[in-house]
């Protein structure tokens, strides 16, 4: 079985990037005044070339089924992951915008570039495992723009136009050049190019979720280091960092997908939750405080969680790292 060290040694990375993110806004190298622009550049420019680099040609990514049992999983986990945490929130006592904001921030896990590097770092076949991760994804995104947002605001929102971004118009035309059978050649002439630019698409973000941590830390201690709402704080991690594990390591272990889709999901699985909901909450609704104090706490904690449960997940899963 793949060792604790090993795990660590491949997560180890990610928390020390975030942490200099952490440290480069505390002594000002970066300022708020960049993040929109540094964002608009991973999201229009790096990260679809780091798409380019591990979709185009991928084998495991020139079938329907395969494409869509992993996008559905990414779906359908998301669903279910904010009802459990709606329906157990209720123990809080809460409504209104400050239960939606539990829900929607302790269901979604982070599924993009703390994972990632991980797969990277960890799996010899990281390429492959890297495409069926962003199919997972796909459907992540498709469940949060849809019954996360209405969930989230408490009524139907019209939120279709922002599905259709850079990122998921490239998969999109990429899958295309594969179902074509080009996908091998089209890489080959964009590889060196897209290698490059797609390289620096996870250390940025990871820079960039270390500074919003420090912002999310330094603007709002009174509001979110709350003894009041420590209850709040540890049902969260209890479902984000325990229960929702729980069941998708069982989902992993008794359906019949993938070796691959199985080997995400055991990354998933160890993930904290997303810093992305403050967003959402801030724009349609929700309890913000709610959703920074969530991910602060899953994301400290996480420092500490996902070497064991990566460790636990690929040996109760029954796969292999190598």
């Amino acid at each position: 079985m793949i060792s604790y060290l090993t795990i660590f040694s491949a997560c180890a990375p990610v928390f020390i990037i975030i942490a200099a993110g952490y440290a480069c806004r505390r002594l000002h190298l970066v300022n708020k005044e960049s993040d929109k622009s540094l964002v608009k550049l991973t999201l229009n420019i790096l990260f679809p070339a780091f798409i380019i680099d591990h979709i185009l040609g991928n084998e495991k990514l020139s079938s329907v089924s395969e494409i869509g049992v992993a996008a559905g999983t990414g779906f359908i986990s998301l669903l279910l992951g904010i009802c459990l945490c709606y329906f157990i929130s209720g123990i809080l006592k809460t409504e209104g915008e400050q239960r939606r904001a539990f829900a929607v921030t302790t269901g979604l896990q982070n599924y993009g570039f703390i994972p990632i590097p991980i797969v990277l770092a960890l799996y010899p076949d990281a390429n492959i495992i890297v495409g069926v991760l962003l199919m997972h994804s796909v459907g992540v995104e498709l469940a949060l723009w849809t019954a996360g947002v209405m969930i989230l605001s408490g009524k139907r929102t019209s939120i279709w136009s922002r599905l259709l971004n850079v990122p998921l118009i490239t998969t999109v035309i990429c899958l295309i050049i594969n179902f074509l059978g080009l996908g091998m050649e089209v890489h080959g002439k964009l590889e060196g190019t897209c290698n490059m630019l797609g390289n620096c698409a996870v250390p940025l973000s990871l820079l960039l979720i270390g500074a919003t941590i420090n912002d999310l830390i330094h603007e709002s201690k009174e509001k979110i280091f709350n003894q009041q709402r420590s209850a709040e704080a540890i049902l969260a991690i209890g479902l984000r960092m325990l229960t929702i594990p729980i069941l998708i390591l069982l989902y992993a272990k008794f359906s019949q997908i993938s070796p691959e889709l199985k080997k995400v999901l055991v990354i998933q699985a160890a993930m904290p939750a997303a810093v992305f909901p403050i967003i959402l909450t801030k724009e349609y609704g929700g309890d913000t405080n709610t959703s920074v104090r969530i991910v602060i706490a899953t994301t400290l904690l996480s420092v500490i969680t996902i070497p064991p449960v990566i460790v636990f997940g690929l040996w109760f899963v029954g796969i292999s790292a190598h």
